[in-house]
């Protein structure tokens, strides 16, 4: 297979069964029981829909704050300032879409599906159902070779391809900063982007409801634009300026930051060690793992529990000896980086062969 087609070609064979069977591990290896943590975990699955209400309320506070800001007081610092907020606010919105896609904004699944468009998909150029189908792929088949969300790693490659010395790792966090890389995210994104979609034969992965919406939202937000261009075209095309550019430079910085640590390097010989779990410091969970979506391990084990319980899961799993024996731990995203640079030369692609030839032995 031609590697510049994988992640198109995987979700070219995607069945919506895949996506309605829900999270599964299917990689080959020892899995780790969640029996003894049933109790435990049903207990902390209960969703609260005022705690959602009021965390996307915080992030479009501290959006608007920035922007009024920056229209009152149009100066170089003040647009770097709010650009940094925006920035940072649009990572929490992914966390929080990534919450819509698993059902943990709202019990009613309908008013969890609006919501999360609206207020969080919708706003950073997405549509919740279509990340959903891809994420529960990821889910059910991670890394292993139906898994599109490693495939797309590869197929990039720059943040992939592990040790790098001190001034390749230099060079990618500049291109990342930059955003001269931000186009590489096509390989994923064209399968979320809801324009790229809209025209697409309507299924359960992106409803009719929400290619509404969508419209919807469109003709609404160009339309405040428009009136924002007759009214004073300089202030509004600086508040464009000061939500786009973050985007693409400061959000796809630290968005290759967390992604990257979530999987790659991990040595894989064990569910518990083929997920990373990164412990941040305070300043990291302001910028680039915002409501505790580094708990990435423990998420993976346990996808019914909201993001805002994952430390007490994570408590909790600390008093389980095989889960602190096996589990992949790492203290910051420095630490993070000192793991990975360490890494032996082709270490990750070697892992990776491992587990799917395990995969495969198992199938024959």
């Amino acid at each position: 297979m031609d590697p510049m087609n994988e992640v198109d070609a995987i979700l070219a064979n995607h069945q919506v069964s895949i996506t309605e069977a829900g999270p599964e591990l299917a990689a080959r290896v020892e899995r780790y029981p969640r029996a003894p943590h049933a109790e435990i975990v049903k207990q902390l699955s209960h969703v609260s829909g005022w705690r959602s209400t009021v965390t996307i309320a915080m992030q479009w506070g501290m959006i608007i704050a920035a922007l009024l800001a920056g229209a009152y007081f149009p100066y170089w610092w003040v647009y770097v300032l709010g650009g940094i907020v925006i920035g940072t606010r649009m990572q929490a919105m992914g966390v929080l879409l990534h919450e819509a896609a698993h059902y943990a904004l709202y019990r009613n699944r309908t008013l969890n599906d609006i919501v999360g468009d609206l207020t969080v998909a919708f706003p950073i150029g997405m549509s919740m159902t279509l990340y959903r189908k891809t994420h529960f792929r990821h889910h059910r088949f991670t890394n292993t070779d139906q898994d599109q969300d490693l495939a797309a790693q590869r197929e990039e490659g720059e943040w992939f391809e592990w040790p790098k010395t001190k001034a390749g790792l230099a060079w990618a966090m500049i291109r990342a900063l930059l955003g001269v890389n931000t186009h590489k995210a096509w390989i994923l994104y064209k399968h979320w982007a809801p324009w790229n979609n809209l025209f697409k034969p309507v299924d359960a992965d992106f409803p009719l409801r929400s290619r509404v919406l969508y419209v919807l939202s469109v003709i609404v937000i160009y339309g405040v634009v428009g009136w924002g261009i007759l009214h004073d075209w300089r202030t509004t095309v600086a508040l464009c300026l000061m939500y786009v550019v973050p985007s693409i430079t400061l959000l796809n910085f630290i968005n290759r930051i967390r992604a990257t640590a979530e999987h790659v390097g991990t040595e894989q010989t064990h569910e518990l060690n083929a997920t990373r779990t990164v412990l941040p410091t305070l300043f990291e969970r302001m910028t680039i793992a915002p409501l505790n979506v580094s708990y990435h391990l423990e998420h993976h084990l346990f996808p019914s529990v909201p993001a805002y319980q994952l430390p007490k899961l994570h408590a909790h799993l600390m008093e389980d000896q095989e889960f602190r024996e096996h589990a992949h731990l790492t203290h910051s995203y420095i630490g993070f980086f000192r793991e990975v640079m360490s890494l032996p030369p082709h270490a990750e692609a070697s892992t990776t062969a491992n587990v799917e030839k395990q995969a495969d032995d198992d199938e024959h």
